[in-house]
């Protein structure tokens, strides 16, 4: 057959087998891998729809350079033949002895190729042939224990891979090689579980010439990992994204840390460097390696599991395995549809009438309560708007990286139980502040009941029951004549009111005299949810909550629907009425112990 005089664009794929000449590999098992090596690559390119007796091929005794038929789809190699491979390599080492087992070391390119009569030629070919030989890459494949190590080209991935989201270019880790002639960049994907022990064959460590990039690194916990294992991690790290970044980050440190700012943090390795400054908590896990763990549970697929057992070898070297696993069962998975709380506590100083105490608790991981105390500033009076929209503005720093939804919630006393938060604003400094009920979840809690224990069985009660059945029938509305004749708080201690409608707001202080308070019966028979609205006529505030808790689910949605209302949504009503509703939702599963004096930070 004549042979081609001009050179072809031709996809290369070249196959080695590991380990193919191990000493306890004798002729019958090298026999039998070859014969398996190509029945694997038949059946995975016939998958792949590619007809292997197409491509040209070479034979390379311990593997094979293959180039697929002119015109094929690049995309098709690294779509579909890696699952395709890692599937028929599985089924072959099930049921083969350890000896006759394989594994692969598979490098991809493209370009143009020439074949003089005697072979193919070209500089594709070369480079597909230096970059299977590249250290790091029979490195991080001979600790990984899998089946398949694919190393991509620099070309091939930047004009193939990484511009189609479909092709997980995620899970490719840069590497350098230096093989012979031939210096540059390759990407490898580490891919296939191991079904049973396979043979495997010391490897040269690469020389240090051959280190990757890895920064100068200082800290308690990077010490005790080899620079080696870090570098392996830092190829796998870099460039990969985190999912709920802020809510990762703050579950790796726990709720006795503050978030810090993750404006560095660009990928998994620079959140990682960042979690080294912190030390470990009482369980003896470093928050970088929990955050690891995390890492793996979230991002599944073959990066998760390159990260496992990165996790499991550190875990043995530093005696980590029975924390970790207490860790993983005891702590609850991230939620896919999280939501934060920022608690802003404000409180009158007993010494000067015209100055308060502010304190904040921010929650960052959503399934974490409660969260670290954020700061403790004394404030004037007058200035109270302006100082929370500094607390506001800082926390909306921490979350910018999250799309989730967010509450701010204020925790009062009596004293400034009145205090018009439904109509404060955030963002003064720009000219144009902006309402706060517009972008957050609004409401107010009870600082007396937080402080009273003695109270918070009944509040669980009620609360409890309000999950169970929250609909809107179980609130009670104040100052209705059929109700005349009972004292308030013998009508709220029946277990079917959740809620109730105050008929006029309440005073800064509990009335004198033996008739009980509306607020203080209701906190005290621990009902969650207190709503009265400044200047309300009761019929139209009656049918504003009716609007409001319309929602199949009732109370549960109340917050939701409250600032839905905001919005205009509720149609009939004025604005006025739905943006001055006072909304005290108190849930009693988000406590914050108050047992402390809470001591101002001096500038």
């Amino acid at each position: 057959m004549a042979q081609p005089t001009q050179a072809l664009d031709r996809t290369i794929v070249v196959v080695d087998v590991v380990g193919f000449t191990a000493p306890d590999r004798i002729l019958p098992d090298r026999l039998a891998v070859r014969q398996g090596m190509y029945e694997v690559l038949k059946t995975a390119f016939a998958e792949s729809a590619v007809d292997f007796d197409s491509c040209a091929r070479e034979d390379r005794g311990d593997g094979a350079l293959i180039l697929l038929p002119p015109g094929t789809t690049k995309s098709l190699v690294a779509d579909r033949l890696p699952d395709r491979i890692a599937v028929a390599l599985r089924r072959y080492n099930w049921t083969r002895t350890s000896q006759a087992q394989i594994r692969l070391r598979v490098s991809l390119n493209s370009g143009e190729v020439l074949n003089d009569g005697n072979g193919w030629v070209g500089e594709a070919v070369d480079t597909a042939f230096r970059i299977l030989d590249a250290p790091w890459a029979k490195e991080a494949f001979a600790e990984s224990g899998r089946m398949i190590a694919f190393i991509s080209s620099e070309r091939f991935f930047d004009d193939v891979i990484a511009p189609d989201p479909g092709l997980l270019p995620e899970l490719y880790s840069p590497i350098p090689v230096s093989v012979k002639t031939f210096t540059g960049t390759a990407y490898l994907r580490l891919h296939g579980e191991l079904t049973a022990a396979v043979a495997k064959t010391p490897v040269p460590r690469p020389e240090p010439h051959d280190d990757p990039p890895l920064p100068e690194l200082t800290s308690d916990v990077l010490d005790l990992i080899p620079r080696k294992d870090l570098a392996g991690l830092h190829r796998r790290l870099t460039r990969m994204e985190v999912p709920h970044l802020a809510v990762m980050m703050s579950r790796a440190l726990g709720p006795a840390i503050p978030l810090p700012r993750l404006d560095g943090v660009t990928d998994a390795w620079s959140a990682f460097h960042l979690l080294t400054d912190f030390n470990a908590g009482p369980d003896g896990i470093p928050p970088a390696v929990t955050f690891l763990r995390l890492l793996a549970e979230n991002a599944g697929g073959e990066a998760g599991a390159m990260i496992t057992d990165w996790i499991g070898d550190q875990a043995r070297t530093l005696r980590l395995g029975p924390a970790l696993g207490h860790q993983r069962r005891s702590r609850p998975p991230i939620p896919d549809r999280p939501h934060l709380h920022l608690t802003i506590m404000l409180e009158p100083v007993s010494a000067d009438p015209t100055r308060c105490t502010l304190a904040f608790w921010r929650q960052d991981d959503p399934e974490v309560w409660p969260p670290a105390l954020g700061d403790v500033r004394e404030i004037g009076i007058d200035e109270v708007e302006f100082r929370v929209d500094d607390v506001i503005l800082e926390t909306e720093d921490v979350w910018s990286g999250q799309s989730v939804s967010a509450s701010v919630e204020f925790l009062l006393p009596r004293t400034l139980i009145n205090l018009p938060v439904q109509r404060w604003a955030k963002e003064h400094g720009t000219g144009q502040p902006q309402p706060l009920r517009y972008g957050y979840r609004l409401g107010i809690r009870s600082l007396e009941r937080m402080r009273a224990r003695r109270w918070h069985r009944a509040w669980n009660v009620r609360w409890d029951s309000m999950v169970k059945d929250p609909s809107a029938d179980r609130l009670h509305y104040s100052g209705y004549a059929e109700f005349e004749d009972h004292p308030i708080d013998a009508i709220l201690s029946d277990e079917h009111w959740v809620g109730l409608v105050l008929a006029k707001p309440p005073t800064p202080q509990a009335g004198p005299g033996p008739d009980p308070d509306e607020l203080t019966s209701a906190i005290r028979s621990g009902l969650p949810v207190v709503l009265w609205h400044p200047d309300a006529e009761p019929e139209k505030l009656r049918e504003l909550l009716d609007w409001v808790l319309a929602a199949e689910t009732g109370f549960i949605e109340l917050p939701d629907r409250r600032k839905l209302a905001n919005s205009g949504a509720a149609g009939t009503f004025k604005n006025s009425l739905a943006h001055d509703l006072v909304v005290m939702w108190d849930d009693p599963k988000r406590v914050i112990v108050l047992d402390q004096p809470l001591i101002p930070t001096r500038p």
